[in-house]
């Protein structure tokens, strides 16, 4: 049933975990329901956990909200939710990682995120000397978005003909991903790049270069937490990919507002997606490779969204 104009839409929104990260996307979340009168519950389990993010779903469903939106942190783990959220008839839409065939209605997210690794690969293979020795970082080995990223960047690694060690999953937790950094560089003192599939990592292997003294790595990664422009634009960090973060809450909540005010079928049609092909409706923000000779583009915007206001610190 859609929901009248007279009260808001209420909007269940279950996030992958509790970082910085989050932060950036639900700015985008608060700026679109301010201008569009929802009413959020936005909530995430501690770290990665798909069981608790399931319950988070249904807890919510049960209190009656209007439309579900969540990020899919593995994406075979939310078809039974989805269905259940259809059944009683609650439109649902997938965000930053998705779950193409559970049911949901759409998807904004990043898009072909192995292709934009690859492409970052690429960045930091024409900064490097031939045969270089290269270290890469993730946070998760079940996450399909840092799967995606470490394998699109072996992919253009190995096509560059540079060596990769691989460090084990750091959890998300910052301090342990520190450890790992400092660790891989004693052990490989050769390195003459580092990588990392999540946001923290460009901010904690530029700590620790700083800590090895090694001013001459080369480090690439993802995300403009508010200390990595800042090191993007000192050179620390060579290139930093913006994936927009903060569309993906934006989007996401100018589309359930439109499938809970005027009913799934009619609102895809509306955004020219297929209400019989779910799979294939998705929205993708364009991605950004930033450097020292773009970031001040960058602070511009962050600036006029208060970004760094509203961005936890990462904390080392």
């Amino acid at each position: 049933m859609s929901v009248p104009f007279d009260r808001k839409v209420r909007v269940g929104v279950t996030e992958k975990n509790q970082h910085a990260y989050w932060d950036m996307v639900n700015a985008g979340w608060h700026d679109a329901a301010g201008a569009l009168g929802l009413d959020l519950r936005i909530e995430a389990p501690p770290s990665e956990d798909v069981a608790a993010q399931v319950e988070l779903m249904r807890r919510q469903l049960d209190d009656g909200v209007d439309a579900l939106a969540f990020v899919a942190t593995r994406a075979d783990a939310f078809d039974e939710i989805v269905a259940e959220a259809d059944r009683r008839g609650v439109p649902v839409v997938a965000f930053d990682l998705d779950a193409p065939t559970s049911g949901r209605l759409t998807f904004v997210g990043m898009p072909a995120i192995r292709d934009v690794a690859n492409r970052l690969g690429d960045v930091l293979a024409e900064r490097l000397p031939a045969g270089s020795t290269v270290i890469a970082q993730t946070g998760s080995d079940h996450a399909p978005g840092a799967a995606a990223k470490l394998a699109g960047f072996l992919e253009s690694m190995q096509r560059h003909g540079h060596r990769v060690v691989v460090g084990e999953s750091d959890g998300e937790d910052v301090a342990r991903s520190l450890q790992v950094a400092r660790r891989l560089l004693e052990e490989n003192p050769e390195a003459a790049g580092m990588y990392g599939v999540y946001g923290y990592h460009p901010i904690v292997q530029a700590r620790a270069a700083e800590l090895a003294g090694r001013p001459d790595l080369t480090i690439v990664g993802y995300d403009l937490l508010p200390e990595t422009v800042d090191l993007v634009e000192s050179g620390a960090v060579a290139c930093s990919v913006w994936i927009q973060e903060y569309y993906f809450g934006y989007h996401t909540a100018v589309l359930v507002n439109a499938l809970a005010r005027t009913g799934s079928r009619e609102a895809l049609r509306a955004f020219r997606m297929d209400p019989d092909d779910l799979a294939g409706n998705a929205v993708y923000p364009p991605v950004a490779f930033h450097t020292k000779d773009t970031i001040a583009g960058f602070r511009s915007f962050a600036a006029a969204k208060s970004l760094q206001a509203r961005t936890a610190t990462t904390v080392l």
